[in-house]
C-alpha cells in the first residue's frame, strides 16, 4: 500500500522497496550500457542508453540519478529513464558520476558535463538531434541539473532545451516544512541531507558554498534555461524547490512548479496513478520545449 489510512503520506514499506528494484524493459526499446572517455586521460565514465524504435532521430535527455550524492547508480533511474525514451520519445543517456565523500561537486559536475557534450558530439552516432537536448534529475541527480545549468550558462556548452527537476536538493541549510515536522519524511531528514551536502561540497569551514553545488545560493538566476520543478508536499526538500522557483520568477526564467500531494521525496520511483500523472506533465513539457506539439 502507497498511501497510510491514519497517516496521508508515501509510505515505503519494504514491499515498495521491492517494487522499486523491479525493471522490465518493454517491447521496441533497446537498453545499452557502455564507457565514454573521461575528464581525466585513461578514465571513463560508466553511461546507460535508453533508445526507442524510430526511423528519424529523436530529442536527447540526460539523466542524473539520485543517492544523496554519496550512493546509487544509473539504475536506480531505469523505470523513471524508460518512460521518458518511451514517450517523448527520446533518446536517454544516465550515466554513473563519481560520488562524495571520496569526490566533491567539482568531479561530479565535470562528469556530467563531459557526457552533456559528448552526446552533442555524438549526436548521430546516438540517433539524436543535437539542437533539442534536456535535463532530468530527481534528488542529488536535480541538484546536479540546476548546478549543471549555472556551469553551462557560466562556461558554454549545448543548450538546454528544459531543465527536469525531480524533488532536487538545493539548499544547505537543515529544512524545517510543516509538514516534515508533523509527520517526519521516511527518506529524507534535514539534518541527515545537509550533512550529505557538506561532504559533496568537501567541506564548508564557515565558507559560503559554490553555487554549482547549493544553487539556491546564487546571486544571478539569470540566462537560465526553462525550467520544471517538482516537488513533493511531505519531503523535507520541498521548501527549498520554492525557494528556487521564486528566483527563477525574479529573474525572469520561464518555470513551472508542481507541488505533488500526499507525497514523500522520490516518490516518482514507485508506479501508480499518481506518478504516471506526474510524468506524463514532464513528458509533455518536454515535448513542448522540443517544438514537438501537434
Amino acid at each position: 500500500m502507497l498511501y497510510g489510512k491514519m497517516n496521508p503520506r508515501f509510505i515505503y514499506t519494504p514491499e515498495v522497496m521491492k517494487e522499486i528494484a523491479v525493471y522490465h524493459k518493454p517491447d521496441g526499446l533497446e537498453v545499452t550500457e557502455t564507457t565514454i572517455p573521461g575528464v581525466e586521460e585513461g578514465t571513463v565514465i560508466e553511461i546507460k542508453i535508453y533508445r526507442p524504435e524510430s526511423e528519424t532521430p529523436l530529442p536527447m535527455i540526460m539523466n542524473i540519478h539520485g543517492g544523496g550524492f554519496v550512493a546509487g547508480t544509473y539504475n536506480n533511474d531505469n523505470n523513471r529513464a524508460t518512460y521518458l525514451a518511451v514517450h517523448v520519445p527520446a533518446v536517454v543517456v544516465s550515466l554513473n558520476y563519481r560520488l562524495a565523500p571520496k569526490y566533491t561537486y567539482k568531479e561530479a559536475i565535470a562528469d556530467c558535463y563531459q557526457t552533456w557534450n559528448w552526446m552533442y558530439d555524438h549526436a548521430e552516432e546516438l540517433g539524436g538531434i543535437k539542437e533539442k537536448m534536456g535535463l532530468h534529475g530527481t534528488s542529488a541527480g536535480g541538484n546536479l541539473c540546476a548546478g549543471l545549468a549555472f556551469y553551462i550558462r557560466d562556461h558554454g556548452g549545448p543548450k538546454i532545451s528544459l531543465n527536469a527537476l525531480n524533488c532536487a536538493c538545493l539548499g544547505i541549510h537543515t529544512t524545517h516544512s510543516a509538514e516534515q515536522m508533523r509527520f517526519e519524511d521516511v527518506l529524507v531528514k534535514g539534518d541527515g541531507m545537509a550533512d550529505n551536502v557538506r561532504l559533496y561540497c568537501g567541506g564548508l569551514n564557515g565558507q559560503l558554498p559554490s553555487y554549482y553545488a547549493v544553487p539556491n545560493v546564487a546571486q544571478d538566476f539569470s540566462g537560465l534555461p526553462p525550467t520544471l520543478v517538482i516537488a513533493a508536499e511531505f519531503d523535507s526538500l520541498r521548501d527549498d524547490s520554492w525557494e528556487y522557483v521564486r528566483h527563477l520568477q525574479l529573474d525572469a526564467i520561464p518555470v513551472e512548479f508542481y507541488i505533488i500531494p500526499r507525497s514523500a521525496h522520490g516518490f516518482t520511483a514507485v508506479s501508480c496513478k499518481l506518478t504516471t500523472w506526474v510524468e506524463d506533465g514532464m513528458v509533455m513539457s518536454f515535448q513542448r520545449e522540443f517544438g514537438m506539439e501537434e
